[in-house]
């Protein structure tokens, strides 16, 4: 089951049970235009509907790629992390049936998208505080868990860090008006050898158990500016999945940069490493580069700004000055390069999302502008990089290094491997420190 059927077959499902299609939104929404859409949420849907006018109660369903920023860090060190991914949403308003939403999702898991139940736990509200009032454990979910068939070893109580939903607070985090509810996810159970010890269970960090799909019961708003709370007219559940990690399962796959769609990427930009060896590092500058030029792609064939100062534009330079810092890394210079990755993700998505075709040209005026922007202030922290290290003869301060990267621009992977070409090796205590 390749990344495509799984997106239709969701689709198709919920179809099926009557849940009204729509269509995909711009990741450019005008809703936030500081930024990209991040989550396959209620800001996608109420977009679609305001397009239809249709603002009465019912379901729908929508297949709609997601950006997210502020998970740029995760790429590489993380196995199930993109930046760019697919999550299909079903959404019902004002029915609000824990249950029903609950029966569909395991059906669409265990029986439309075959993956074995006895390899899932799942998660539900314990109760707790969020936004400084105290919510009750969600006792319904977990009895409708356990009437589904799942054992007490399956199920698995998390407070509200883990499994109260509170909308964000807005661009500029000032929205003081936020929805709320419980939410239960479901996980996949890799095996103990990708475990941290016997207590290891579902919510924890290191990557035994995969989160693949949830639901969320939105019933109130939260007002923070009254510190009051209100059941909401028109409630509403949701149920997404994540595409990309739903395939790492279905192909049995360690790390979503293995899957059909991603695999054919890594595999382009290895043909251009010149003999840059197979470790740890060049693994991940490899996937920083699949995963950052195929989220530039779908961005700027929605219409994403040339790299700049400031909301998109700042986002935009990031991830291009990105893809340049690992291209050093790896000792990419080839002109060819960049082409031929853009047309392998073309060749995988082009019939889906057939726009990509024209952001092609774009994209790549784009990084060679910036190209010409980077190299002059790889040039001026260089110098500064060697001055210092010329006088110390050791790595750089903390203080010192804080300003190469936030004064001179110098990427720290670029900082380090330079010192390591002078023989100094930077400390792992200040390169994180200056990371943060």
């Amino acid at each position: 089951m390749n990344s495509f059927d799984i997106s239709a077959r969701f689709a198709s499902y919920y179809q099926s049970i009557g849940y009204r299609p729509l269509p995909t939104a711009s990741l450019l929404d005008p809703s936030i235009p500081m930024t990209f859409v991040m989550s396959a949420g209620l800001v996608q849907v109420e977009t679609a509907l305001d397009k239809l006018g249709d603002v009465g109660d019912g379901s729908y369903v929508l297949q709609q790629k997601c950006f997210r920023h502020f998970d740029l860090d995760r790429i590489g060190s993380s196995n199930v992390h993109l930046s760019l991914f697919e999550m299909p949403g079903a959404f019902t308003f004002a029915r609000n049936s824990k249950a029903e939403t609950i029966q569909r999702m395991w059906h669409l898991i265990t029986g439309v998208l075959k993956i074995a139940p006895n390899c899932l736990s799942i998660t539900y509200f314990n109760g707790g505080v969020k936004g400084d009032h105290e919510f009750p454990p969600d006792m319904e979910t977990c009895q409708i868990w356990r009437q589904i068939g799942l054992s007490e070893e399956q199920i698995v109580a998390l407070g509200p860090e883990d499994n109260f939903w509170l909308q964000g607070g807005g661009i500029d985090g000032r929205e003081s008006i936020r929805k709320c509810g419980p939410n239960t996810e479901v996980f996949f159970d890799r095996g103990e050898a990708f475990g941290c010890g016997a207590s290891c269970r579902p919510g924890c960090r290191c990557g035994r158990f995969v989160e693949f799909a949830n639901s969320l019961f939105i019933f109130a708003e939260l007002n923070e500016k009254t510190s009051t709370l209100r059941l909401m007219d028109r409630p509403f559940n949701e149920t997404v999945i994540g595409t990309e990690r739903v395939a790492m399962i279905a192909q049995g796959k360690a790390s979503v940069f293995e899957i059909d769609c991603m695999r054919p990427l890594l595999d382009k930009v290895r043909e251009f490493c010149n003999g840059v060896g197979s470790n740890s590092w060049a693994e991940r500058s490899q996937e920083i580069i699949c995963d950052y030029v195929r989220a530039l792609l779908f961005l700027v064939a929605d219409g994403a700004p040339p790299p700049g100062k400031g909301g998109r534009s700042r986002i935009v330079k990031l991830l291009v000055r990105g893809v340049l810092t690992q291209q050093e890394i790896l000792e990419i210079a080839s002109p060819a390069f960049l082409p031929g990755l853009i047309d392998s993700i073309i060749a995988i998505y082009g019939e889906q999302h057939p726009g990509l075709v024209s952001g092609k040209q774009t994209l790549l005026d784009y990084f060679a502008d910036e190209r010409l922007r980077f190299a002059k202030t790889l040039q001026r922290g260089y110098q500064q990089l060697d001055r210092l290290a010329w006088v110390s003869e050791w790595a750089p301060s903390e203080e010192q290094l804080i300003s190469l990267v936030k004064g001179f621009g110098v990427p720290l992977p670029l900082a380090r491997a330079r010192l390591q070409q002078r023989g100094i090796e930077l400390e792992q205590p200040a390169y994180q420190y200056a990371s943060a």
